[in-house]
């Protein structure tokens, strides 16, 4: 996992690119390649990307990411008909952000603790949502639209290669095109131009700094230098002496303004340190460092060490730190659901529950409280309560696959096995997986234990499900 995504926007582009820059908004390209395409090209992608190791699914983490990006598509007026968006980070030492066909936006932990400040993360963001709206991947694919199912199939074949093998998997789309390469690239520098504008749109509708696009890319440039190769990023972006110049350009007549960092970002850089690498590694990344309590910018990363700390069993050591950073910062989520998992994974069930609820009362929406929560319900053997809390979660976030699999968990304690498999269902079915969910319904219908309703409702979600398997099975043909 650790070099194919270098890979991954470069592979996409490779695969029958067009000689010509298009239109600004190419709303011709849903001829080839339509919205329902991208999702299914985007979706069988993260199928198999959720699936690795490197999947980073830290709900504070990537929370805090997807706000920062959201903060941006709110005042995004170019979405059209891409209403979906999901970002996730994964966990790689390379800097690296990317987009995929159908809103899914990736961003490695390197890069995140690269960024300086919040600004500089929700610029790469910017660019990243603005390669989706322009729907780049379909605008190369415009001259393909007499053999479309060949074309997804090939793109599809180079993404999923390239985990393996990403220069073979370049070597096969790229020497197929061999006479076509500088095309490729003049066609992707095209597409790296727009995103940078609309990106800078973007950031100046916010409360960002948009010049921290500019001080981000001149800085990836400079990591180039120093180490071997070019940052990733630049790799699959390339940075010419050219675009940075119309970057700044851009930015030249924008009035300046002082923008200050949320209280999360320093938290969850820290975090993220705390949690990339074996436990050893990570509490030796904060070993060697004179920090001072009262001084502002080491109470995140005495947070961090904190975070360390817990994923290295030190559990009296971490809690004692962590209220040592409670006691001189504002509350927190972060800091309520750390206490509460260190007390929970200390062996007080009973007591993390009474944290948990806590933390809840002040932060009722988020998600590692509520999934705490209700692992310590489950754990203190109260599947009940627990399915009381997931179903009220349920029926506020319907497309929470994590939610389903802890209704799935609940149901089982309950003997309720017909409920449990039809709850897997729901999760696979989220995770773009509907041969697993009817695997999982096929096993609830034997299980015996449900009522009418139930096993009712069980046949309809299979007869859906073979549905939507044969209609892309129709698309393929």
């Amino acid at each position: 996992m650790k070099r194919w995504l270098l890979f991954l926007y470069v592979s996409m582009l490779s695969v029958h690119l067009t000689a010509y820059e298009l239109p600004d908004l190419g709303d011709s390209s849903s001829m080839t390649l339509s919205s329902k395409d991208e999702m299914a090209l985007g979706r069988q992608v993260m199928q198999e990307i959720r699936a690795d190791p490197a999947y980073f699914n830290d709900p504070e983490s990537v929370d805090f990411v997807s706000s920062v990006g959201h903060r941006l598509l709110a005042v995004s007026d170019d979405l059209g008909d891409q209403h979906h968006f999901e970002f996730f980070i994964l966990e790689d030492p390379t800097l690296n952000a990317f987009a995929l066909p159908g809103g899914f936006i990736g961003v490695h932990t390197a890069l995140i603790e690269a960024a300086d400040n919040e600004s500089e993360l929700a610029s790469v963001l910017a660019h990243e949502i603005s390669h989706v709206t322009q729907h780049h991947i379909a605008r190369a694919m415009e001259d393909q639209n007499k053999n479309l199912p060949l074309s997804l199939a090939a793109m599809a074949a180079a993404i999923l290669a390239a985990r393996s093998s990403p220069d073979g998997a370049m070597g096969g789309v790229v020497g197929a095109q061999a006479g076509m390469v500088q095309a490729q690239l003049n066609f992707s520098r095209g597409n790296e131009r727009e995103a940078d504008r609309l990106g800078i749109r973007r950031l100046l509708k916010t409360d960002y700094d948009p010049r921290a696009m500019a001080t981000f890319f001149t800085k990836l440039g400079r990591y180039g230098r120093f180490y071997e190769g070019a940052p990733a990023f630049l790799q699959t972006h390339p940075l010419t002496t050219e675009r940075l110049a119309e970057i700044q350009d851009r930015l030249q007549n924008v009035p300046y303004r002082q923008v200050q960092d949320g209280p999360d970002f320093a938290l969850i850089k820290a975090r993220i340190q705390a949690l990339v690498g074996t436990p050893h590694e990570a509490l030796e990344s904060f070993q060697n460092h004179d920090y001072d309590i009262h001084r502002s910018e080491d109470v995140p990363l005495l947070y961090g060490k904190a975070v360390a700390l817990w994923r290295s069993r030190a559990y009296g050591e971490a809690q004692s730190l962590l209220e040592q950073v409670r006691a001189v910062s504002p509350p927190n989520a972060l800091f309520d659901s750390l206490r509460a998992q260190i007390t929970l994974d200390s062996g007080h069930v009973h007591q993390a529950i009474l944290q948990f609820q806590h933390g809840l009362q002040r932060f009722p929406d988020e998600r590692a409280l509520n999934y705490g929560y209700i692992t310590a319900l489950l754990t203190a053997g109260l599947p009940e309560q627990a399915l009381k809390i997931i179903n009220e979660r349920i029926s506020l976030t319907s497309s929470d696959e994590q939610l389903y699999e802890f209704q799935s968990q609940a149901y089982s304690a309950l003997n309720q096995q017909m409920m449990s498999h039809e709850a897997l269902a729901h999760a696979y079915l989220l995770l773009d997986n509907p041969s697993a969910a009817m695997d999982q319904l096929q096993i609830a219908l034997g299980a015996g234990d449900g009522n009418f309703y139930q096993k009712s409702q069980v046949e309809a979600t299979m007869r859906e499900i073979k549905a939507e398997l044969a209609a892309r099975k129709g698309n393929k043909k």
